[in-house]
């Protein structure tokens, strides 16, 4: 598939958010959000609105007495017009009166559910309408650091990141960003990997965040790792971490692999601190790397 359009993109945008688009579309939208945030923020804040709808308004199944009553109506249909026309019309008026009497009970009973959807539409609308106003603040919450992540390794695929500081200890990375920055963080060691130094980057709009880089001499990869104190992250509204991740990782040997796009993601947490690795090789074979996670 082509590259798509804004426009093209924005009439697919309900099919990728309802995953009824085909893999085909999903991989032309994504590969397309890449070059227009406004689009990708769009997105990301549609996604979200299904999510609170879903958390907040549940579906609910109709009673099986209303359920009943409907069929049975329609069975009295069905029989109403394989009858004979010839049928005399005092005939035709206690079957009118019959059908009239039924449907009041019908309606009667569905008035009460009719009145219940009315207010969930009405809740409803009111969510949505809160969510535009507030759309600022909403937007700022949406931007999930793995796909971030992702994004940065994919868009330099074809440039170097070259380290701030190159070539020095792990010792005095830690130190560094201690006296530098304030943070207290472990710097990972990559079993057959050298440590190639590090840089503070802009990891989106404005946030800095130390990025890590190891390389492996012997197949020409890089592998990177952005690293984030917990309390610092809390400033920052509109940036969370992935939510599977974060239920999957609550000790120092737990990690999740998240698939973005074809690009693996692995997260871990050590004390106060988040790291979101990535690289070109499968998640799991690059969790293999880092001591001490457990891939067992």
């Amino acid at each position: 598939m082509n590259r798509l359009t804004k426009h093209q993109a924005r009439i697919l945008l309900p099919a990728v958010v309802d995953d009824e688009a085909s893999e085909k579309e999903k991989k032309a939208f994504f590969e397309y959000l890449k070059h227009d945030p406004e689009l990708e923020s769009e997105y990301y804040s549609t996604l979200k609105v299904k999510q609170l709808l879903a958390e907040n308004l549940s579906r609910k199944s109709a009673p099986e007495h209303l359920r009943k009553k409907i069929l049975h109506r329609l069975d009295v249909e069905k029989q109403n017009k394989s009858l004979k026309t010839g049928k005399s019309s005092d005939k035709k008026f206690d079957e009118s009166s019959t059908l009239k009497s039924e449907w009041n009970g019908v309606l009667k009973s569905g008035l009460r559910y009719a009145a219940a959807a009315a207010v969930i539409l009405m809740i409803t609308l009111m969510t949505v309408q809160l969510l535009e106003r507030s759309t600022e603040s909403f937007n700022e919450e949406i931007f999930v650091i793995e796909n971030i992540s992702a994004q940065h390794f994919q868009n330099a695929t074809n440039a170097t990141i070259e380290p701030q500081i190159e070539a020095i200890s792990f010792q005095e990375a830690e130190s560094y960003l201690k006296e530098h920055y304030g943070l207290s963080m472990t710097i990972p060691h990559l079993k057959g990997t050298e440590f190639a130094g590090l840089v503070m980057a802009d990891f989106h709009n404005g946030m800095q965040a130390p990025l890590l880089k190891y390389i492996q001499s012997d197949i020409g990869e890089n592998i990177y790792i952005f690293a984030f104190n917990l309390d610092q992250l809390e400033n920052f509204d509109h940036m969370k971490r992935e939510e599977n991740a974060v239920k999957s990782c609550t000790t120092q040997t737990d990690y999740f692999v998240n698939n973005i796009d074809g690009t693996h993601v692995v997260s871990w947490l050590w004390d106060d601190n988040w790291y979101s690795a990535v690289s070109n090789h499968n998640g799991h074979d690059l969790a293999a790397l880092v001591e001490p996670l457990n891939t067992n």
